[in-house]
């Protein structure tokens, strides 16, 4: 999801941008799944986790955190230099779009996501019954040819605006 964005960046900066859209796509189970706070705060799979709210507040934190980071000499993970002011939006957008695409992906299955907890427990899915499918059925296998085809068409996009 994050390849539009990224794609509008220097070469450098545009794998972060991909880094943190994958990083995004992911957050939603590592949240519930992976997380010290599954226990305390009762997260089950596609729980709150997967819903608006924390969405937003977690990409709220996440850009305001890069925005603070902006600027400052960081030495970490084999990264030493600093995280330029203009890169924060596209990040943003990045690590946004990659959450939202993970519930947008969870929301075609048979379990569909319950987008409004913890205010509201009304299950919504975003394909008929017919076309749903579990995590690893048909629906997967389009998927990622999908985003294989996207992946490649960005790639020859950037490359060719490089030219």
């Amino acid at each position: 999801m994050g390849i539009p964005i990224a794609a509008l960046l220097s070469p450098a900066l545009a794998i972060g941008g991909l880094w943190w859209g994958a990083v995004g796509g992911g957050f939603p189970d590592w949240l519930d799944l992976r997380s010290d706070f599954r226990r305390s705060l009762r997260l089950r799979h596609r729980g709150a986790s997967h819903g608006i709210l924390v969405l937003i507040l977690i990409s709220a934190v996440f850009g305001v955190g890069l925005l603070a980071l902006s600027g400052l000499q960081i030495t970490a993970f084999g990264f030493d230099g600093t995280i330029p002011d203009q890169v924060v939006g596209p990040w943003t957008l990045c690590f946004v779009l990659g959450m939202f695409s993970h519930l947008a992906s969870d929301a075609m299955t048979h379990g569909g996501i319950r987008p409004l907890l913890p205010f509201h427990s009304v299950r919504i899915w975003l394909l008929p019954r017919f076309l749903r499918s579990s995590y690893d059925g048909y629906l997967d296998v389009v998927m990622w040819a999908a985003s294989g085809v996207a992946i490649g068409i960005g790639v020859a996009m950037y490359v060719i605006g490089r030219m």
